[in-house]
């Protein structure tokens, strides 16, 4: 599982004044689908809980 976050530099532009800060992002990655040995779908996730993600995925998509 990769990281569920990530630290990154953020340039803040208001009323013409510049400030610089970290800021702490939310990483996102693909999950493919297989049914069978065969793609179903790519869904793009958060890290984590793959296995409920897949089986809602699936109940939604009947």
């Amino acid at each position: 599982m990769g990281r569920v976050t990530e630290r990154r530099r953020v340039v803040r532009i208001r009323d013409g004044a510049v400030s610089v800060r970290p800021d702490t992002l939310t990483a996102e990655e693909p999950l493919e689908i297989r049914l069978g040995g065969r793609a179903l779908a790519v869904t793009m996730r958060t890290p984590g809980d793959d296995f409920a993600l897949a089986a809602g995925f699936l109940v939604s998509e009947g």
